[in-house]
């Protein structure tokens, strides 16, 4: 038994629902943390060294601030046991609770791919227009991706929808041509070579660390220890 009114669908096999826009608030508060985390992780312990609560030692703790940072932003929206609902609602079980894509309503399509001891861990970024963002791969129940879901509801959009595709998730979805058609389906996103993606965490160091070393210095200073 499913119903469609205002989005919502019963799972027939489990005592959970989906519905359009589900999870849009643990994606804002994913967002306003991940902004907040290397900022708290500065002031505070600035704030309480310089009222000699704490020690010196926790100003280190800017080191890794930005590492905890991006990997909030990359493991919150991560999904497992992802299902197919009717009315192409997909949804699927998070660090941050369920959360719902409308594959009808998609508006940016993207790759996370994150080389591994044996293999690359690859994924789908899904944003749909409820604001609602989850990382998916394979469907509950089996090996079957969520690739043939979604390239089907991205082929239904309207000429002028403009959904931003990225280039590697082109790739993946096999839209090379239709992103370029000029029909304004699909609008390119961003551009990886194939070849930078098992560097891309070295290359991530090298911007990281400089950055994070600049936060320790000037929580040093302000917190009159150097």
């Amino acid at each position: 038994m499913t119903t469609n009114a205002r989005g919502l669908t019963p799972d027939s096999t489990e005592s959970t629902t989906a519905c359009a826009g589900q999870g849009r608030t643990a994606r804002l508060v994913t967002d306003i943390t991940v902004l907040l985390i290397p900022v708290a992780m500065f002031a505070v312990p600035v704030a309480l060294v310089r009222a000699g609560t704490i020690s010196d030692a926790f100003l280190l703790l800017n080191i890794g601030s930005l590492l905890i940072s991006v990997m909030v932003a990359a493991y919150a929206p991560m999904g497992w046991h992802s299902r197919l609902h009717d009315g192409d609602l997909l949804s699927a079980r998070t660090l941050t609770g369920r959360r719902t894509v409308d594959l009808r309503r998609l508006t940016k399509v993207g790759r996370l791919e994150v080389p591994g001891e044996t293999r690359m861990d690859d994924r789908l970024i899904l944003t749909d227009a409820h604001g609602v963002r989850v990382i998916l791969n394979k469907l509950k129940g089996g090996d079957a991706t969520v690739d043939a879901h979604v390239r089907r509801a991205l082929m239904m959009r309207p000429p002028g929808a403009g959904v931003v595709v990225s280039d590697r998730a082109a790739e993946r979805l096999d839209l090379h041509k239709e992103l370029a058609r000029p029909n304004s389906r699909f609008r390119a996103g961003r551009k990886i070579r194939e070849g930078l993606i098992g560097w891309l965490p070295l290359l991530s160091a090298f911007v990281v660390t400089p950055v994070s070393f600049g936060l320790l210095a000037l929580a040093l200073t302000l917190a009159d220890v150097l």
